[in-house]
């Protein structure tokens, strides 16, 4: 306990993406792999609105911890695992939302993360990640449509450097509307006020510090352990209670690839991951309306 209560002031100390925002929120995920083993990752956060300005910029500061946990096939991974069999994650986000004219509007969003197994108790600059985005999106309330663009850089994709975003989303009528682009696209049936489905095709993934020597072939290395996964599958979402939504995905990966990293983002050891199926179960609470350009969607 005082370990992770260390970490968690050095990450609250530190000066978006995958959560709305204004929002309280949890969520289990779990995907089976018989050939290498299962990752299970569980994540409870919030984001608060500090700032809402005249319906023109909203300022909100959120706060999440994430338990990520590994099982692995002793005889499908030659080396002892017992090391990166658990990983802890503590994330602070600022995040900023303006309407400018002619119907655009940017979001700006920084994050700073701590992510490693703390097989050691030190604390090393290694355990910590810095993220980022900046979107603009561009409202067509006529043909109900929206073009967002923008970059990201999430370490907990998997990956070292920043992916550009782009979509278009559109509203068909009532009860559809559909989302095409990177890093997710969907389509939603909306069933009643109450209840939605979509199909959808998302990135996932993680990145955490290996902070203390791994041995790998007899060599011991240190470096990350990152996975990155392309989902596909069918979400469901009821809003009850007015401000609560449930929600619950299944799926399977289209890619899902697992790998220990040097620190010069150099292959270690590439786990072989099988595509395989994919769950998740949340809940969240709607803390108040936000600014932003209302998306079509």
């Amino acid at each position: 306990m005082k370990r992770f209560s260390i970490v968690l002031l050095l990450t609250f100390g530190s000066v978006v993406h995958a959560q709305e925002a204004n929002t309280i929120y949890f969520n289990n995920e779990f995907l089976p792999n018989s050939e290498v083993g299962d990752v299970s990752k569980t994540t409870i956060g919030i984001d608060i609105p500090v700032i809402n300005s005249n319906d023109k910029e909203s300022f909100s500061v959120g706060a999440s911890y994430q338990s990520t946990s590994l099982t692995y096939v002793d005889r499908d991974v030659p080396f002892e695992t017992y090391q990166i069999e658990g990983f802890h994650t503590f994330t602070l986000q600022l995040q900023y939302n303006r309407i400018l004219k002619n119907n655009w509007g940017v979001t700006l969003m920084a994050q700073s993360q701590i992510s490693s197994n703390f097989d050691e108790m030190d604390f090393s600059e290694k355990d910590l990640f810095f993220n980022g985005a900046l979107i603009f999106d561009k409202l067509n309330e006529e043909k109900r449509s929206m073009w967002s663009f923008g970059v990201i850089n999430d370490a907990q994709y998997g990956l070292y450097f920043p992916i550009p975003t782009v979509s278009y989303t559109k509203r068909i009528n009532d009860s559809w509307a559909y989302k095409l682009g990177v890093p997710d696209s969907r389509v939603k049936w909306t069933w009643n006020k109450n209840s939605s489905f979509e199909a959808f095709t998302a990135l996932d993934g993680f990145t955490g510090n290996i902070n203390d020597d791994i041995e790998i072939y007899k060599e011991d290395y240190l470096g990350t352990l990152r996975q990155t996964t392309v989902v596909s599958g069918l979400e469901y979402n009821f809003n009850f209670w007015r401000n609560f939504q449930l929600n619950a995905k299944g799926g399977y990966t289209l890619y899902n690839h697992m790998e220990v990293q040097g620190y010069d983002n150099e292959e270690i050891y590439d786990f072989n991951m099988v595509n395989g199926w994919y769950f998740n179960v949340g809940m969240s609470y709607n803390l108040g309306k936000k600014v932003k350009l209302k998306s079509p969607y």
